[in-house]
C-alpha cells in the first residue's frame, strides 16, 4: 500500500519543546530561573562574553547582549531530550544584525540550576542594543544614562513539548504543524489588530488617554529631537535646506527642549495633570502639522512621529511593569491589555502553517525550527538550542517579526557539552 504525505511526514516527526514568554516584563528581582533579557545568574568564575561587533563600518570589541537564560530542568519530558538533564545554559549575542547572517554570538552552560547565583551587573563595555547607530535603535533612550538601551527586559519563560515536522511551504505539512501547536497552545486568538500599530496622528490627538506619566512625555520628546536633529544636520537627501525649513525645524527643537526641562524637574513615573496633557497633546500635534508642511523637504515624514509615539507607549509600560507588580495599574487599561494580547497565541491559517509564519512569535528550543531563508537547510544535521523569533518584547533590535535568531550547535559538540562551539545565524524576510 502506498503511503500517504502525512506516513512520509510523521516519519520526520522530532520533539520540541516551544518557549514561551510572559505577557509583561517583570522586576530584575523576579525568581524566575529561565527568562528572556534582564540580567543572567552567572556563576561567579564566568566571565560576560565579548566578541568583536562591527558598527559604523569599524569593529569594536563589546560586551554582547543577554538574550536569554534557560534552566533545563524546567524543560518537560525526560529521556528523550540531548540536553543535559540539569544545568542552565545562558545565551548572548550581538544585536546588531545589519550585514551579519552569522552574528558574533557565546552560549555558556553551567551544571548548577538557574537560581543558584544572584543577577550580574552589566559590564561597563555592554553594547547598545542594535549598536550605536542604524534603524533598529530606540531613538529615545541614551546609552549613557538609560538602562534599557543595553539591557533587554526581563520575561520568564514557561515550557511546552509539541512534535516539530521537516517540510518547506507544503500544505500537508502545515496542517500537521498547526494541529500539532493547537494541541500545545490551544485553538488560538481572533486576529485583533494592534491597537497602537499603524495608528495615525488623528486618533492620537483625539486620544485623551496620553501622556500618562512624565516618562512618556521623555521618551516622546527625546524622539521628536532625534528626529529633528537629524533633519537639521543630514538634509533632505544630499539637497541642502531650505531657510524657511531650516527657522521651522529650530523652532521645533526649542519647544523640545523647554518640554526635555520640565521633565528633568519631576518624577518619571509621577501621573500628569489634565491640564498638562492637553497642553502636550497640542505641542505633539503642532510638530506633526509642521512636519506636514515640511513634507518633500526633510527626511522625516509623519507616519514616524505616530509609529514612534505608539512604540514609546508601549515601552512605557514595560518600564512600569519592571519597576513593580502593581505599577501598570497607573497606565490606561486599554494600552495596557493592548500590550499583552500582543503575546497571546493567535488563530493560525492554512497559508500560516504552509510557510511555517504566524503572528505569534514562536520560540523553541530543538526540532527543525523555522527560517524565511535556509538556515534550517544549512544546519539540518546540527542540534537547535534555541530559536528566537523577531518578538515586539525585544524592541526594537529584534522586533522585526519576520527576523528569526537561531543559536546551532554540532552534535558531536552537544554531546560533549562543549558549547563554546555553538554558532549563531539571523535572518530576515
Amino acid at each position: 500500500m502506498a503511503r500517504s504525505e502525512r506516513d512520509e511526514l510523521e516519519e520526520t516527526a522530532l520533539p520540541a519543546v516551544l518557549v514561551r514568554r510572559s505577557d509583561l516584563p517583570v522586576p530584575l528581582t523576579h525568581p524566575a530561573r529561565s527568562f528572556f533579557g534582564g540580567l543572567p545568574k552567572l556563576p561567579p568564575q564566568f566571565e560576560w562574553p565579548t566578541a568583536e561587533v562591527r558598527a559604523n563600518d569599524t569593529l569594536e570589541t563589546v560586551a554582547l547582549t543577554f538574550v536569554a537564560q534557560i534552566d533545563l530542568a524546567e524543560l518537560p519530558g525526560s529521556g528523550w531530550s540531548p540536553f543535559p538533564k540539569r544545568g542552565t545554559l545562558y545565551f548572548f549575542c550581538s544585536s546588531v544584525f545589519v550585514g551579519e547572517g552569522h552574528p558574533p554570538c557565546r552560549v555558556l552552560y553551567s551544571p548548577t540550576e538557574g537560581g543558584a547565583y544572584p543577577e550580574r551587573a552589566p559590564p561597563s563595555n555592554l553594547m547598545p542594543l542594535a549598536g550605536t547607530d542604524g534603524d533598529a535603535q530606540v531613538k529615545w533612550l541614551d546609552p549613557a544614562l538609560d538602562f534599557h538601551s543595553k539591557v533587554e527586559f526581563k520575561y520568564p519563560l514557561s515550557f511546552r513539548l509539541f512534535r516539530d515536522f521537516y517540510f518547506r511551504d507544503d500544505a500537508v505539512g502545515g496542517e500537521r504543524m498547526i494541529e500539532e501547536l493547537r494541541k500545545a497552545l490551544g485553538p488560538g486568538e481572533p486576529q485583533d489588530n494592534d491597537l497602537l500599530q499603524f495608528r495615525g496622528a488623528a486618533k492620537y490627538e483625539k486620544d485623551e488617554d496620553w501622556p500618562f506619566n512624565w516618562l512618556l512625555i521623555t521618551y516622546v520628546v527625546r524622539s521628536v529631537l532625534w528626529h529633528v536633529q537629524r533633519d537639521l544636520t543630514r538634509g533632505y537627501y544630499g539637497k541642502p535646506l531650505t531657510d524657511e525649513a531650516t527657522v521651522e525645524l529650530k523652532r521645533l527643537r526649542a519647544g523640545a527642549v523647554g518640554w526635555l526641562e520640565r521633565c528633568r524637574a519631576l518624577t518619571p513615573m509621577d501621573d500628569v495633570d489634565s491640564d498638562t496633557k492637553a497642553s502636550f497633546r497640542s505641542w505633539w500635534v503642532d510638530v506633526v502639522q509642521a512636519y506636514k508642511k515640511m513634507d518633500g523637504q526633510v527626511r522625516t515624514y509623519t507616519g514616524e512621529l505616530a509609529a514612534d509615539l505608539g512604540n514609546a507607549i508601549n515601552h512605557t509600560i514595560r518600564c512600569m511593569a519592571a519597576q513593580h507588580a502593581d505599577a501598570c495599574d497607573d497606565a490606561p487599561a486599554g494600552y495596557v491589555a493592548n500590550l499583552v494580547r500582543q503575546n497571546h497565541w493567535k488563530t493560525p491559517a492554512a497559508e500560516d502553517g504552509k510557510r511555517r509564519r504566524f503572528r505569534t512569535a514562536l520560540h523553541q528550543m530543538l526540532g527543525y525550527g523555522s527560517g524565511p531563508q535556509d538556515a534550517t537547510e544549512v544546519h539540518l544535521e546540527d542540534m537547535l538550542l534555541l530559536q528566537m523569533q523577531g518578538d515586539l518584547a525585544f524592541f526594537d533590535w529584534h522586533s522585526n517579526v519576520g527576523g528569526v535568531l537561531h543559536f546551532w550547535i554540532n552534535r558531536d559538540a552537544l554531546a560533549r557539552r562543549d558549547f563554546s562551539q555553538a554558532v549563531a545565524t539571523y535572518e530576515c524576510d
